[in-house]
């Protein structure tokens, strides 16, 4: 190796990685920046992100909420309303056990409804959230829900949030009307026809639904004063369906709730009867059979005496 080429690599050092078996790879990084989403389409992204979250997680978180809420008015109804006295009573002990295991005790006062103790013992300190969800499930109780329609009730009226607010929110008139539109429709109580001159109907009223103002008579008929086609008219017609429908359906409920617990305590009360009738045959039996005991005692007992009696006379007649 001469002079000026130790002198080239001295000031240019290098090393042949080929010549030492060592494989090398060699990695070009691309410079072009990647194209940035606008800002429209970052909107629309996190719309997605948004309806995502709406119709799974936050759909699923409350459905787990109204589950447990659900638990809890029904811990209350039972506490209040079964009609077994025990059961009532047991319920009532666990949930003041179980205030006095938290230490929730001053956080009540003497007028403090049965309802949000029994909310406090399952969500706890957070004041907002307790009362919150006790104003829900009173205001459920006011209308008389039952447990298994409490989640129902809720989604209906725009969830706890809602009802703390300003109370249930009633459903739109057109919301109700499409709840029972085509219960409606396939309900058919009769047919009718018009005459043609008094009722302008044309195909564009074929498979429409229209409002018929009627007269009801003392013959039993109804007299058709007017038909009016107007979307309007008929949306009102069907909400007011709805709410006669509900209302009935309540009625119902109420009616059916009241009978099957006239006919649990109508059953316990027949039960304690029984009962009476079972102990007092058991104490009445119990009376004969130990009179019968005694009678046999007492035949017993006298019979002992007439045979030393005739055995006394027999040796008297024997010695005479």
């Amino acid at each position: 190796m001469t002079t000026a080429t130790l002198a080239v690599n001295a000031v240019n050092p290098s090393i042949n990685l080929a010549a030492l078996n060592v494989p090398a790879t060699v990695v070009v990084s691309n410079t072009t920046p990647a194209a940035q989403p606008s800002a429209f389409e970052q909107l629309k992204s996190l719309e997605s992100a948004r309806i995502g979250w709406e119709t799974v997680e936050l759909a699923q978180s409350n459905n787990r909420l109204y589950s447990i809420l659900k638990q809890a008015y029904s811990f209350y109804l039972v506490m209040k309303q079964d009609a077994d006295k025990e059961v009532r009573k047991a319920k009532l002990e666990a949930m003041e056990a179980f205030i006095a295991d938290k230490g929730y005790t001053n956080s009540f006062g003497a007028t403090t409804h049965d309802m949000t103790r029994v909310v406090k013992c399952v969500f706890g300190v957070d004041r907002r959230r307790v009362s919150a969800y006790s104003i829900a499930l009173r205001e459920a109780l006011r209308q008389e829900v039952g447990a298994d329609d409490l989640v129902a009730f809720l989604q209906e009226n725009g969830g706890v949030e809602q009802i703390r607010m300003g109370g249930t929110k009633p459903l739109s008139a057109t919301k109700r009307a499409e709840l029972v539109k085509a219960e409606v429709s396939e309900a058919v109580i009769s047919t009718v026809k018009f005459d043609a001159a008094l009722v302008k109907a044309n195909a564009d009223w074929v498979d429409k639904q229209v409002v018929l103002v009627a007269t009801y008579l003392p013959t039993g008929e109804f007299e058709v004063n007017a038909v009016v086609r107007h979307d309007g008219a008929v949306n009102t017609a069907l909400a007011a369906y709805y709410t006669l429908a509900q209302a009935k359906k309540r009625e119902e409920l109420n009616a059916l709730k009241k009978a099957e617990e006239e006919a649990a305590k109508v059953q316990k009360s027949e039960a304690k009867a029984e009962d009476k009738v079972a102990k007092q045959i058991a104490k009445t039996a119990q009376e004969i059979a130990e009179k019968a005991q005694a009678v046999k005692a007492t035949e017993a007992f006298n019979n002992v005496f007439v045979t030393e009696t005739q055995a006394t006379e027999q040796l008297q007649a024997e010695f005479a």
